[in-house]
């Protein structure tokens, strides 16, 4: 079962994607600022992060340059609403952010990205009853 580290500052956004992927049969934690999701890495070793850019603290783009360091087989997506996102972090290393989702996104379609970016080889758990 494929792990994911959702980080986003604002509680709704964070409890929609976790539910959304548990769904699905991923192995989720979540995180509400980079900070904790730093600490999450020391016992949670995830196969992709999810990260909103605009948060209180590190910014989404700093937390996955610093993800890179600390786990980096992890595939990195960086969600934001915002279009001026790369002007407004010029710093942000392109290495570190594998991809990005525009909010708000669609459910079908980033399930799908997320299993296509984890090799397609990350399938549902069995559903229980």
């Amino acid at each position: 079962m494929a792990k994911i580290l959702i980080v986003d500052d604002e509680v709704q956004v964070a409890s929609a994607l976790r539910r959304l992927f548990r769904r699905e049969g991923f192995a989720v934690e979540v995180a509400f600022n980079g900070e904790e999701a730093l600490q999450k890495l020391v016992t949670f070793d995830p196969d992709l992060v999810i990260s909103d850019f605009r948060m209180k603290g590190m910014n989404g783009a700093e937390l996955l340059e610093r993800v890179l360091r600390v786990a980096p087989r992890a595939v990195r997506i960086l969600l934001s609403g915002h279009a001026d996102l790369w002007s407004s972090s010029p710093t942000a290393s392109a290495q570190a952010v594998s991809h990005f989702i525009s909010k708000p996104w669609d459910d079908d379609h980033l399930v799908s990205r997320v299993r296509t970016l984890l090799g397609g080889s990350h399938e549902p758990s069995p559903s229980t009853p």
